[in-house]
């Protein structure tokens, strides 16, 4: 099998580089590994947070905020990648969220707060339309609306921790919950189950009839759980909030995340509908590299190896989600050119002993160059004609800063120009 060029990766790096390439004009073969990780991490574009990891304020302008990580750390990623790649990217990917039917908004000069399942506030870059309505510099109260039976979304702990945290003089959070129309609560039901549900327009009007009875009239917001449907959010979302006469917004809960299907399956659609291929479950391994060029990787498919040969190849795997590395008692290699890329006396060093400290384990990656090729010790590239982007990329931690969606998206589309030039 033989392309232009390969991208190999489930999330929004692999779909931000094959989007720059297509728009470049160029024949793009997309190697999906597994299960997407977007079902797990994507339902914003997260794209600085905070500083550092365990920083206290949040960024408020996240470009202002990349810019200074930048001039303070010029080995960081984002260093790498460079401000335009990020800004080209951010703007790239709005544009295809447009053209694929998703409402999305947001800016690089400006993070939204937006309250979690848990109630604790979280900034946000680009986010869905259906949860603006939940940024928290907006002093209006807040009633946080569950759904009797449902386990993924409690209303009264998010409610009493945003209290704590948002609530004073105007700021009120309170919390309800409804009976959902056919669900029994005494038997197990998913978001995905309830987002099903919200296709039919009969079910959208009797709950919003429901929170109606059950919020008091005024001016309150209503923080609902992201289960508005699948494919039709858009008029679901307007029709709620006609009928329950309310504000409304989701919060996204548990994985699968629902915001997160809907982003795949839209992007996945409009990939395949302009012309890129897709190959489904087949993880990629074993570079072959001859003169520092790479001329093949082998896929896994049914039994077999399957080799495809490539001009340039984008590695854009999001570290342990979707197989970017493999880890043994002491060592943790990567596939493609079996380099060894941390090696543990005792296998406990990959962690810290608290949850909420920093973690050794989301710092490993690959080594890269300048041009975010994979380097051995000395630097120099493994390959000339292979990129890394996303999450696979040593020396930061994307969930303690909360940045692995710019980092994504800015490490993607500098991939993606640096194969271009390849």
């Amino acid at each position: 099998m033989k392309t232009d060029i390969a991208v190999v990766g489930s999330g929004l790096a692999a779909l931000t580089a094959v989007r720059a390439l297509r728009q470049a004009g160029r024949d793009v073969t997309l190697v999906w590994p597994g299960l997407t990780s977007l079902y797990f991490l994507a339902a914003t574009v997260d794209v600085l947070g905070y500083a550092d990891v365990g920083a206290g304020g949040a960024v408020q302008n996240p470009s202002d905020g990349v810019a200074r990580l930048i001039a303070e750390h010029p080995d960081h990623p984002y260093a790498l990648a460079g401000l335009p790649a990020l800004q080209a990217g951010l703007a790239l990917l709005l544009d295809w969220f447009k053209e694929a039917g998703l409402d999305w908004q947001g800016s690089p000069t400006r993070n939204l707060m937006l309250p979690t399942a848990t109630g604790t506030p979280k900034p946000s870059c680009l986010v869905p339309v259906t949860m603006a309505a939940g940024d928290l510099d907006d002093p209006m109260p807040i009633v946080l609306c569950g759904f009797a039976g449902y386990q993924d979304f409690a209303p009264e702990l998010a409610a009493s921790n945003l209290q704590r945290s948002w609530a004073k003089g105007s700021r009120r959070v309170t919390a309800v919950r409804i009976g959902l129309p056919g669900f029994n609560p005494d038997r197990l039901f998913t978001s995905i189950d309830i987002a099903r549900r919200f296709e039919e327009p009969s079910f959208v009007t009797e709950v919003g009839a429901l929170i109606q009875a059950a919020i008091p009239a005024g001016p309150v917001r209503i923080g609902l759980p992201a289960v508005l449907g699948l494919t039709r959010t858009r008029d679901i979302h307007a029709a709620l909030m006609a009928r329950a006469g309310h504000p409304v917004f989701e919060i996204p809960t548990l994985p699968p995340s629902v915001p997160a299907l809907r982003l795949f399956d839209r992007l996945r659609k409009q990939l395949q509908e302009t012309g890129t291929e897709l190959i489904w479950a087949a993880p990629a391994h074993a570079a072959e590299v001859h003169n520092r060029r790479c001329t093949r990787i082998s896929l896994k498919a049914a039994g077999r190896e399957q080799p495809l040969e490539a001009r340039a190849f984008i590695l854009a795997l999001e570290d342990w989600v979707d197989g970017a590395f493999r880890a043994g008692v002491h060592l943790v290699r990567e596939p493609f050119f079996g380099n060894v890329i941390a090696e543990h006396p005792k296998p406990a060093d990959r962690t810290a002993p608290s949850l909420f400290s920093p973690q050794p384990y989301a710092q490993l990656g690959y080594r890269v160059t300048d041009h975010l090729q994979p380097a051995d010790e000395a630097g120099t590239p493994l390959a000339d004609n292979v990129f890394i982007a996303g999450g696979a990329i040593a020396g930061y931690d994307p969930s303690g800063t909360k940045s692995r969606g710019g980092m994504a998206v800015a490490t993607g589309y500098r991939a993606a120009q640096e194969a271009l030039a390849a």
